[in-house]
């Protein structure tokens, strides 16, 4: 039985990245299942580049890699051509993605890769520039979603209506879903984005004091107290007019 193409980059990792020496990529799983998913004439794009980029033009995908780095380009294309992958409907966008996106051309994507920077908030800006392009029902993948800013992503999608997390592919990638145009809500509405509600950007005993408040007007009877001070102040007000 052939063997695929996720089997024979894991049995020779190509040096893509770095100085050409180094290997960085998905995990094998969510590889694979690219490799399984994408098929020829899908519009697809990827933030960040390597051997998913392999696997995109081995689809025959109509595909835009973006990557800050011109020799990863050169690299990819060498590769390709040495395992007979013809990488002509790869297209390369060479700059930081929250640049390059800004300034794409935009067109209707089916499947998208986010896998560039991973530091905050460039996760997130991926996301941002990429989500009006995808199609209802198109999916997008999202790499690295145990580190932070990536996690943070993933719980505010968990949260809105048009989205929707479709897998977890492997323990390091999520497939989400977008089930229809919409922005996010203004206004947060008690999501779980990053994790609990927390004042830890206060010194320790402001803290303490913080969270005890916030816990006290945030329960029922605390709501009703706060709904009636502002009454009270508001008719203050009205009287003094």
């Amino acid at each position: 039985m052939p063997r695929s193409l996720t089997d024979e980059l894991r049995a020779s990792p190509p040096g893509l990245h770095g100085e050409g020496d180094e290997y960085w990529g998905l995990a094998w799983a969510a590889l694979r299942w690219l490799e399984e998913t994408v098929t020829s004439g899908m519009a697809t794009l990827e933030t960040g580049a390597g051997s998913s980029t392999i696997v995109f033009a081995a689809a025959g995908a109509d595909h835009e890699a973006v990557t800050p780095d011109p020799a990863e380009e050169a690299r990819i294309r060498e590769e390709c051509d040495r395992r007979g992958i013809d990488s002509s409907s790869v297209h390369f966008r060479i700059g930081a993605s929250h640049e390059v996106l800004a300034a794409l051309e935009p067109r209707p994507l089916d499947l998208v890769l986010v896998d560039g920077a991973h530091g905050f908030p460039y996760p997130i800006l991926d996301w941002w520039y990429l989500a009006p392009r995808l199609r209802v029902g198109g999916v997008m993948l999202l790499d690295d979603a145990y580190m932070p800013p990536v996690g943070a992503l993933v719980d505010a999608l968990r949260a809105q209506p048009a989205w929707e997390v479709a897998a977890a592919i492997g323990h390091r990638t999520v497939a989400v879903r977008k089930v229809s145009e919409e922005l996010p809500p203004f206004d947060w509405g008690g999501e779980r984005v990053g994790g609990r509600m927390s004042f830890r950007y206060l010194p320790g005993a402001r803290r303490a004091a913080a969270s005890l408040v916030h816990r006290a007007f945030t329960t029922d009877l605390g709501l009703r107290a706060v709904a009636l001070a502002r009454r009270n102040t508001a008719l203050r007000w009205r009287k003094r007019g």
